[in-house]
């Protein structure tokens, strides 16, 4: 399992030509692949290089793109993603990696020739000594860049390649589709098996409407990203920031704009015995389990009755974790 206590933060370079002044004469074992979500097939490869690194005496870096290249090439038909670029680069910091590299996707980026992909990637990256992509990686314009090419190529470039073998589990190879799919059916405990993790979203706290102040239950207001999420409802959460975990409840639904249309989703979490200001605070949100669905109330009363409910049942969740 992926321990998901905040680390020392991992050295991070905004495009691979950052590392040409790193030194030249210490190997470098690059894992390269989008990430998204980091599951425990993305925790093998990079724990593959974080092992390679440490027989050669080098380094370990991950190299991934930011955009995520679904979002610049099928911008109309690119998924909800598992994680932002930001998340994704949080959830590396327990893997061991010296540093990552959140390189620029852009159309000029994707119309690179394999082997042109490769030249820019080699010039930049001194002392690359090993590649370590997914059996299903590929590269260059039109992906026409496969892992047999890659393989051809690696010795007139003098790198090594190293393909793992795919992660499975309940009998499939982990995958982020394969992941989103459970996630939006609300199927938790099978995420939770392919993250490797409780699902989590992460976002900073922003000014809300109070509401739940009044009815008794501050809440704070995470800011979400275009993300995949699970269905509307409330929840049984934790939160981590400033390196401790404090569990809560809370609300995942969705906002009618000024004109009822439902476009904007929120995510409003309730901590417990927790009396701190949170505006500004970047805030990982963990589901563990699924209390109830959306629902309507009549009176705040009602609404306020149903939250003490639903804080109750949140506690006695955690209390039977600590338990087990």
């Amino acid at each position: 399992m992926l321990d998901v206590r905040e680390k020392e933060r991992v050295k991070t370079v905004g495009t691979w030509e950052e590392l040409k002044a790193r030194d030249t004469a210490t190997p470098l074992c690059l894992v390269i692949g989008a990430f998204d979500g980091i599951h425990i097939g993305h925790q093998k490869l990079i724990r593959d290089s974080v092992a390679c690194a440490q027989r050669i005496n080098g380094e370990a870096w991950v190299l991934t793109f930011d955009p995520h290249p679904s979002r610049v090439l099928r911008p109309d038909a690119a998924p909800p993603l598992l994680t932002s670029t930001d998340h994704k680069l949080r959830l590396l910091e327990p893997l061991g990696l010296t540093g990552a590299i959140r390189h620029p996707f852009t159309r000029s980026l994707s119309e690179l020739s394999p082997t042109a992909f490769l030249d820019a990637l080699c010039a930049a990256v001194p002392g690359l000594h090993t590649v370590i992509v997914g059996a299903n990686w590929r590269f260059g314009h039109r992906a026409e860049g496969n892992i047999d090419l890659l393989r051809r190529l690696a010795k007139s470039y003098g790198f090594t390649v190293h393909i793992p073998e795919p992660v499975c589990w309940a009998e499939a190879p982990v995958s982020s589709t394969r992941i989103r799919q459970e996630l939006e059916a609300g199927r938790l405990t099978e995420v939770e098996h392919m993250l490797g993790r409780p699902f989590s979203m992460l976002g900073m706290v922003t000014t809300g409407r109070q509401y739940g102040r009044e009815l008794g239950f501050p809440t704070a207001n995470i800011k979400l990203q275009d993300e995949a999420r699970p269905p509307t409802g409330v929840y049984a959460v934790y939160g981590m920031f400033n390196g401790e975990r404090h569990n809560g409840a809370a609300y995942l639904g969705i906002r009618p704009t000024a004109h009822g249309e439902h476009t904007h989703y929120l995510l409003e979490v309730h901590l417990f015995d927790v009396d701190m200001d949170l505006y500004g605070k970047t805030i990982e949100v963990f589901f563990v389990e699924f209390i109830r669905g959306d629902q309507s109330f009549d009176s705040h009363e009602a609404l306020k009755a149903q939250i003490a409910r639903d804080v109750v049942r949140a506690r006695s969740l955690f209390a039977e974790h600590v338990r087990e």
